[in-house]
């Protein structure tokens, strides 16, 4: 067999979320929740297999045409709204091995979010020239 395989795909975290079919507020590369977030416990991969799972069953549960009522199923679930992966039935494709973040994003929003803010916080500084 011939196939291209999918080594990386370097994305930002909401382009990552879309791709996994993950919620915003939960993790695309491990099980971790938004509640989870910072928590000490190593939570294991968010593997296809759990992904696909939890799009069958929201499925089962809901038709997918009813939006509304599908969106109230999907929640629950931690899933977008994307019942049809770009990468299902890709072979030997794994989205929490190849989704790849985007350094320059998340370093950068890291910063600004985290230690900039804090430092302008702890000084007390009208203007933070950043």
């Amino acid at each position: 067999y011939c196939y291209t395989p999918l080594a990386s795909w370097i994305a930002d975290t909401p382009e990552e979320c879309l791709l996994m079919a993950t919620s915003p507020k939960a993790s695309p590369i491990t099980t971790a929740t938004s509640k989870d977030f910072g928590d000490l416990f190593h939570h294991p991969p968010h593997t296809s297999s759990i992904t696909l799972s939890a799009i069958q069953c929201a499925c089962a549960e809901q038709n997918p045409f009813d939006y509304e009522n599908f969106i109230k199923v999907i929640r629950t679930l931690c899933l977008n709204s994307v019942i049809e992966p770009i990468w299902k039935g890709w072979l030997l494709s794994e989205p929490s091995d190849f989704i790849t973040p985007e350094p320059l994003h998340h370093f950068h929003r890291f910063s600004w979010d985290h230690d900039t803010r804090w430092c302008i916080i702890a000084t007390r500084a009208a203007k933070f020239d950043y």
